[in-house]
């Protein structure tokens, strides 16, 4: 098969660290894979298989469509107006539609939720390509938080699409009241067989973009004010917040338990996940949590607030801890449990290096050939 993957970018970053990876994947197993990047930047922070196609179709945006997209949303702002996808992206949309007529790609699989709004657009230019809409977050906080301001194309765009690929179950229910062409697929592992701590350092790790709303940066404050004695959070991330987070860990006299290491490629946060004894995950929302199953393959155990995500990684619970209505009180008094006991760690590594196995590529991959056959046979 001949597969097209657009995103709209591929740079630091869980979704583009799934996307390369499943692309990486698919093209091994003998299909023909190209990657588009849709900021028109072409930058791949993650290796990509040298036989992948890369090409640079897309134009970055101009000054005038910045200007034009910030008018929009002001306008939004005030009165509610629902924006024209189109308006935003006019000539990466006109770059991507001439990319895709002068090619031969039987299925295009679009990731998130601005590339969804598209839809219908390529629909109407080319109605016998089979699209893929891809999501990487959950329903309600695409629809309610980032992409509410072109909802209307959103919904339309999912409505249109050939298939729907979600990543829960809960989220499948969500999409199929709209689409009943919909599916879940986990994320695939995106870390190869690896080593298993040893549980012994007094380290704990958390990975993310160093965004304080969505990540939960502040409650690592609430932690690292709890902290035992010679205990430290390990952060590996980049992230727009970055300087406002580094300043809270100044503020609240820090820097010697919460610990920036920047952004690492895989084989550095292998060996970040390696030195630590347990994981946590304060994210306020989470669609997925590809870093809970990294730190799961690493054999740590898992401490989360209970969201979509983490929830459906960890089984409700029966695969690592999490904690309600992002209680910080009770998160922290769950992650001295483990701090306190080695054999109540040892216990959920097990359970983690268990239950990871069902994220391994080759049974995700599997999966993904199963629904692009049955689209291909319609």
């Amino acid at each position: 098969m001949n597969i097209c993957i657009v995103n709209t970018g591929f740079q630091l970053g869980g979704v583009e660290r799934v996307a390369i990876e499943l692309a990486n994947s698919m093209q091994r197993n003998g299909e023909n894979v190209s990657l588009i990047d849709f900021s028109g930047d072409n930058t791949f922070f993650y290796n990509v298989d040298q036989d992948i196609n890369t090409p640079q179709v897309i134009n970055p945006r101009k000054l005038k469509r910045k200007l034009i997209k910030r008018a929009l949303y002001l306008k939004y702002k005030f009165n509610k107006s629902p924006i024209n996808i189109t308006n935003l992206y006019k000539e990466q949309v006109e770059d991507l539609i001439k990319y895709l007529k002068n090619n031969d790609h039987e299925i295009l699989i679009l990731c998130q939720g601005l590339l969804t709004a598209l839809i219908p657009i390529l629909k109407k230019e080319m109605p016998n390509m089979k699209i893929i809409a891809w999501q990487h977050n959950d329903y309600d906080v695409y629809t309610n938080q980032y992409y509410k301001e072109f909802i209307s194309d959103y919904i339309l765009g999912v409505n249109q699409a050939d298939l729907v690929v979600c990543l829960t179950a809960s989220d499948l229910d969500k999409f199929k009241k709209i689409n009943i062409n919909s599916c879940y697929i986990y994320n695939p592992l995106t870390i190869s067989e690896t080593k298993i701590s040893k549980l012994n350092n007094k380290n704990i790790i958390f990975v993310g973009r160093l965004a304080i709303n969505q990540k939960g940066l502040d409650y690592l404050i609430d932690i690292g004010n709890q902290l035992e004695k010679d205990w430290k959070i390990l952060v590996a991330g980049e992230g727009v917040d970055k300087e406002k987070f580094t300043k809270m860990i100044s503020d609240n006299k820090l820097e010697d338990k919460i610990i920036l290491k920047g952004a690492l490629k895989s084989e550095e946060l292998i060996d970040l996940y390696l030195s630590g004894s347990i994981f946590i995950s304060t994210s306020r929302w989470e669609g997925f949590g590809l870093v809970i199953t990294e730190a799961m393959a690493c054999g740590l155990p898992i401490v989360s607030f209970n969201n979509l995500g983490p929830k459906e990684i960890l089984k409700d619970g029966d695969y690592g801890i999490l904690v309600k209505d992002h209680n910080i009180n009770n998160f922290i008094t769950e992650l001295k449990k483990l701090i306190e006991y080695k054999e109540s760690r040892e216990m959920f590594q097990l359970k983690s290096l268990e239950r990871v196995q069902d994220f391994k590529i080759d049974i995700i991959l599997t999966k993904w050939n199963v629904e692009l056959k049955k689209l291909i046979a319609k």
